[in-house]
């Protein structure tokens, strides 16, 4: 099966609330067999933003312990040190 995940746009403070003041463009598409893997990069990437703008909740972080239980249940990679990334982007 395969799993597709828009990044086109990353927003990293509001939850549920449009903020795109609280966003950044990625302009990415993600592909992959493994959702546990894309979901791990998705929670990395979050991370990284709310890092890189100083927000007040840049120590937070989501929960990994769902991801972990995942990888137990052979679903998927839970370790970034074991996801393959390959970059597609296109040649000009």
């Amino acid at each position: 099966m395969l799993n597709i995940v828009d990044a086109l746009i990353c927003q990293y403070e509001g939850e549920h609330m449009t903020r795109l003041h609280s966003a950044v463009e990625l302009n990415q598409l993600r592909f992959s067999t493994d959702p546990v893997a894309l979901d791990i990069l998705s929670v990395q990437e979050i991370n990284e933003q709310r890092r890189r703008a100083y927000t007040i909740l840049a120590g937070r972080t989501n929960r990994m312990d769902l991801y972990h239980n995942a990888a137990l249940l052979e679903l998927g990679a839970s370790d970034p040190r074991k996801i393959d990334l390959e970059n597609g982007k296109p040649e000009n």
